[in-house]
């Protein structure tokens, strides 16, 4: 099997390979994609060489959020079979041979854009997890981008019920609007801030908004910073000590097979609405010409889907 990959050979220098892949091993599945996204704010900095404190070596492999075809099986494989669908985390190739432990199947009756964001959903999940809010408490987000958005459509699902929503982007705001906010406003816009929340998850990776939150936090409220793009520093404010708050970091996910079967189980209405996460929606052959577009133009989608042949 030929396989072809996308690899980062310098910054913003993009190239397809091609490989043999040889046979799957005893546990591992042969696959073929059928779907991928661009994880904008990861690879994005990834592709422009600014990620902070990653010394990043060339070449790379690009993306890790994959929907596939499987082709063949090792012969200790028994989770999945040929034909079936699965998603996975092994980027933007047409082939791979993956582990048949971080092959996770997919139904028949779920898309797959939408089995795409079990990945993200789960690493927003397990933030989620870490400061457990409670129904009633009031929680603050920073940030409509997809980690953002991912967490309040997971918080919602989690029954946390005051969950409000702080992003400058309009298109953004409208989104969190229809995914259930409880109060969606622009960082200018701040006199609709509750002003006392329990919980903050910072998804912008911006440090006004970081300053924000803590200002907004009651006493002793906690703060998960989702966001892992390393877009700048973020600063503790006196606010920070004087209201005795807590912070905790949170990358990837808790338990993808766990959060898959929770996460298909959600009803239909709920699952589609993700789907408007995508804005743009491309072929594969596309992936140099919108990376440079996306470092370059003046749109920047939340989420771009990738179709491939």
């Amino acid at each position: 099997m030929r396989a072809q990959s996308l690899l980062l050979v310098g910054p913003e220098q993009l190239a397809w390979t091609e490989a043999d892949l040889g046979e799957p091993g005893s546990d591992e599945v042969l696959v073929q994609t059928l779907a991928g996204a661009i994880s904008i704010g990861t690879e994005l900095p990834h592709y422009l060489g600014q990620s902070r404190g990653i010394a990043q070596q060339y070449p790379a492999m690009t993306g890790y959020e994959s929907v596939a075809r499987v082709l063949a099986c090792g012969a200790g494989v028994s989770a999945v079979q040929p034909s079936d669908r699965i998603f996975s985390f092994y980027g933007h190739r047409t082939h791979a041979i993956i582990p048949a432990a971080k092959a996770i199947p997919v139904p028949d009756g779920i898309d797959d854009d939408v089995a795409l964001l079990a990945i993200l959903s789960c690493d927003a999940a397990k933030g989620i997890r870490k400061l457990a809010p409670m129904p009633d408490d009031p929680v603050l987000i920073t940030g409509a981008g997809p980690i953002g958005l991912l967490t309040l459509w997971v918080l919602l699902r989690y029954g946390v019920r005051h969950v409000d929503v702080c992003e400058p982007q309009a298109n953004r705001r409208d989104l969190a609007s229809r995914f259930g906010a409880r109060a969606v406003f622009a960082p200018d816009d701040t006199d609709r801030a509750a002003d006392d929340y329990a919980y903050g998850f910072e998804c912008s990776s911006r440090d006004p908004a970081f300053g924000f939150m803590q200002r907004t936090l009651r006493l002793d409220g906690s703060i998960c910073v989702l966001a892992d793009g390393n877009l700048e520093p973020l600063t503790l404010l006196p606010e920070f000590h004087q209201k005795e708050l807590q912070i905790v970091g949170s990358s990837d996910g808790w338990d993808y097979q766990t959060h898959a079967r929770w996460f298909i189980a959600q009803p239909s209405d709920r699952l589609e609405l993700l789907r408007q996460l995508f804005e743009w929606r491309i072929e594969a052959g596309e992936l140099p010409i919108i990376f440079d577009r996306l470092a370059h133009g003046v749109d920047r989608p939340v989420k771009v889907l990738v179709r491939y042949p």
